[in-house]
């Protein structure tokens, strides 16, 4: 009797307890718009508890880069306040090192930071770079195979250097690259691609422009000639495992790593730190390894269980539910700090892939975005005019519009929950 009062009581003042569609959403999702696609929508408020609206938030999705909401949990509860850059030890008067996935290492993005390059070029003895602690595959399970020489999807590796990119130019003299050990590997001819599928080999057409970067392969015998020239002498590979004393260099503040892979997604930097993260807590490197640890350690509770496979999002096998999404954005938003949270995620109308869309007089929206083709994905944060803040996940698949039609009726639906709730 008291469990149906209080049912009760809560449907009476306009709000079910499991979340039901008001009478504005519900027309909004049923309008021609939205006829030939498949869309769900969960919006949660998270200082009553309470699901506001809910449709098709219990079905699965392919999320896209809203993925990238999971990596940045498990890089916040696993990871220190700094980039875990490298292990090492001294051994007979030589420097033993081994790389933990620091994905800024020589990055272009983070060349203001060199601690490790430093750290390298003031050693006196030789230096000797163990290899072999990541297991996987060259790129994500369910990838696109011919994204593989686009800039968006870079090998992942133990040891990045450059972000796994090189940039390739034409010009008076001839072709060139950086980092310039790939120099000789660039060449004029016409090529539907840029590289060779196997080999760093690079191609330069009239379909290239001047410039264009591309992944590179990569190999052990590559990583050792690029470390030797950027530190300056010679680097050995060696087959021996460092022991477990070895102490652990670290980078630049890891939120400056979180800020960009969420403001402008960074799939390189989503993969890696998903590596960093299994480093951490197996000791070796491996995007699956990481998963199965945070989902039966820490999101084992999760609404539905998911398909998740990578840390970027780029695969077309991962499956999440909208009420997936704002579980783990609620974790996040009670365990870290509103301020720390929202300098993170991108900004409606101001900052990274949400800078063109959801602006107002105030920022409203804080939240990551996922595309791909024929997927627009939305899940975060919402501030309402009655000074509340929300978590929302909106999830389009399956549709053959243009994706700033999708996000103009996106902004629609947001708009109104900033409103009225």
């Amino acid at each position: 009797m008291k469990r149906f009062l209080i049912f009760s009581l809560v449907c009476f003042a306009g709000v079910s307890l499991f979340g039901q569609t008001s009478d504005w959403v519900k027309k909004h999702f049923e309008s021609d718009f939205y006829k030939t696609q498949f869309t769900g929508f969960y919006l949660y408020d998270p200082s009553t508890k309470m699901v506001l609206e809910n449709y098709n938030g219990e079905k699965y999705f392919t999320p896209a880069s809203n993925v990238k909401i999971l990596s940045l949990y498990s890089a916040m509860k696993v990871l220190p306040d700094s980039i875990p850059a490298l292990r090492y030890e001294r051994k007979d008067g030589n420097l033993f090192i081994e790389g933990l996935g620091d994905p800024t290492f020589l990055h272009p993005e983070f060349k203001s930071v060199s601690r490790a390059l430093d750290f390298l070029k003031k050693e006196t003895g030789n230096i000797y770079l163990h290899w072999g602690k990541y297991e996987g595959t060259r790129m994500g399970p369910g990838w696109s195979w011919e994204d593989y020489e686009k800039y968006y999807s870079p090998e992942r590796s133990e040891l990045p250097l450059y972000g796994n990119m090189a940039t390739i130019k034409k010009g008076k003299g001839g072709p060139s690259a950086f980092p310039l050990t790939l120099a000789d590997s660039v060449e004029y001819q016409e090529s539907l691609y840029s590289r060779d599928f196997f080999d760093n080999k690079f191609y330069l057409g009239s379909r290239n422009g001047s410039s264009t970067k591309v992944p590179f392969v990569v190999k052990d015998e590559l990583i050792r000639q690029m470390l030797s020239d950027a530190v300056g002498k010679e680097v050995f590979l060696t087959d021996k495992d460092l022991s477990k004393s070895a102490k652990t260099l670290f980078s630049l503040p890891s939120d400056l790593v979180y800020k960009r892979m969420m403001e402008v997604s960074d799939n390189f930097l989503a993969e890696q730190v998903l590596l960093m993260v299994s480093a951490q807590v197996t000791g070796s490197m491996s995007s699956e390894k990481a998963i199965n640890y945070m989902k039966s350690k820490y999101l084992k509770e999760l609404p539905q269980d998911p398909v998740w496979v990578d840390g970027s999002g780029l695969s077309r096998y991962n499956l999440f539910s909208p009420q997936d999404m704002v579980f783990v954005l609620e974790k996040l938003y009670k365990e870290f700090s509103q301020e720390r949270l929202f300098n993170i995620f991108a900004i409606g109308g101001k900052t990274g892939t949400l800078k063109g869309n959801y602006g107002g007089k105030t920022p409203y929206v804080y939240a990551k975005s996922g595309t791909l083709s024929n997927n627009y994905c939305l899940s975060g944060y919402l501030k309402t005019n009655s000074g509340k803040v929300l978590i929302f996940s909106i999830m389009n698949n399956h549709y053959q519009k243009e994706n700033w039609q999708v996000r103009q009726e996106t902004q629609k639906l947001l708009e109104y929950a900033r409103d009225n709730y």
